[in-house]
């Protein structure tokens, strides 16, 4: 088969939207199938789209494009419908592969709109995929109904989580019936087992995640450690990431003087390397997909303390298997670390719950179990 991957993200070079679409392009061209990425282009190209040039894989960078002054003069008599078609070289360069499907990638739920369009005028098979959602990104009327042409057209919806899908069923006011949920690729091992670390002393909490407060809610955690009892308790919070943030939340984190408290810990590699030095996971984000934070805390046999956005409580049963804050604000995380904190000797027994809870939730290769979708919608 010959399927495209057209990723809609612009916002930042690579994050762990990109992860589902990445995996299962390598995985359906050591198949034997033919594939293309299309990708914003960035000044230093990611790492993972330069995996995929070597394996061979047909990689196109969309760079912003600025006419000459002959294509200024051709556009000016140029039919409106050509001048549109010649202007357009990126889309020009994927019908250029002839694909018998493309699969549209989204951060959110409306970054792909344009390639939508172009799919149904072109007549194009496509799917869609959708990660994180939030009410903050409620559409205008004239978006709505583009996002209702476009999802209903679509040969499938992908959703991360049930609830972003029941979400833009509100957003657009439509019920979707093509939908199903998915699973993005984690970075830990399916069996994953670390050690439990010592706990006779300071209990260690890890804040896994992009350095971004309005997604992830880091001024959160530094707000509630900022207070008593919080600040006197024998808790250390390491915060892991990288991000447009980073500086600001260093300089919070010193402004509340708590850089014996809160620690900055920068990228990590090895997320089992975290999960052998920490008890639980605090992740009071604003709006997700599903986190594979959460994730892979739960795969390493860790209890996440995060709050009631997007699939969260899919996953996690609430004093089960981690602690759910009912909103990402003060009064409901503090609420949440409270009954977290009542029953911290019990972490380690409900982490194991966790653990063998999440295994029932994620398959062991979700880019595979993608890629099999993919191929029987093209057949």
């Amino acid at each position: 088969m010959r399927i495209a991957f057209i990723s809609a993200m612009n916002g930042e070079p690579w994050g762990g939207s990109e992860a589902l679409w990445f995996q299962t392009a390598q995985l359906l061209h050591k198949s034997g199938h033919a594939v293309l990425a299309s990708v914003h282009g960035w000044p230093i190209t990611p790492a993972p789209v330069d995996a995929l040039k070597r394996l061979g894989i047909a990689v196109y960078e969309r760079y912003p494009s600025y006419p000459s002054r002959l294509d200024r003069i051709k556009a000016r008599i140029t039919p409106s419908r050509l001048k549109g078609e010649m202007e357009n070289t990126n889309w020009q360069r994927v019908l250029a592969f002839s694909p018998d499907l493309i699969c549209i990638s989204q951060g959110g739920i409306s970054c792909g709109i344009e390639w939508m369009k172009l799919c149904i005028r072109d007549r194009i098979p496509y799917v869609l995929i959708a990660q994180a959602n939030s009410y903050d990104m409620w559409p205008s009327d004239v978006t709505a109904q583009s996002l209702r042409d476009g999802y209903r057209s679509s040969a499938s919806n992908y959703f991360v989580s049930e609830a972003n899908k029941v979400l833009l069923e509100s957003q657009i006011a439509e019920s979707l019936l093509n939908c199903e949920v998915v699973r993005n690729p984690y970075s830990v091992p399916f069996d994953s087992s670390p050690e439990w670390p010592d706990d006779s002393g300071t209990f260690k909490l890890a804040c896994v995640g992009r350095l971004e407060p309005k997604a992830k809610g880091q001024d959160l955690i530094i707000e509630i450690f900022s207070r008593e009892p919080w600040r006197s308790y024998p808790i250390e919070v390491s915060i892991y990431g990288d991000g447009p943030c980073r500086q600001t939340i260093e300089r919070l984190i010193c402004q509340k003087d708590l850089s014996d408290k809160i620690k900055m810990r920068g990228y990590c590699n090895n997320v089992v390397d975290i999960w052998k030095a920490h008890h639980a996971l605090i992740l009071p984000s604003r709006y997700e997909g599903l986190p594979l934070a959460v994730v892979e805390t739960m795969l390493c046999n860790r209890i996440p303390i995060v709050t009631d956005v997007a699939g969260n409580s899919e996953v996690i049963q609430d004093e089960v298997t981690g602690f759910i804050a009912q909103s990402p604000t003060v009064l409901h995380l503090e609420y949440a670390l409270e009954r977290a904190w009542s029953r911290r000797t019990d972490w380690k027994a409900l982490g194991l719950a966790a653990g063998q809870s999440i295994r029932g939730h994620i398959p062991s290769c979700p880019a595979s179990v993608f890629a099999s979708k993919l191929l029987a919608l093209s057949k």
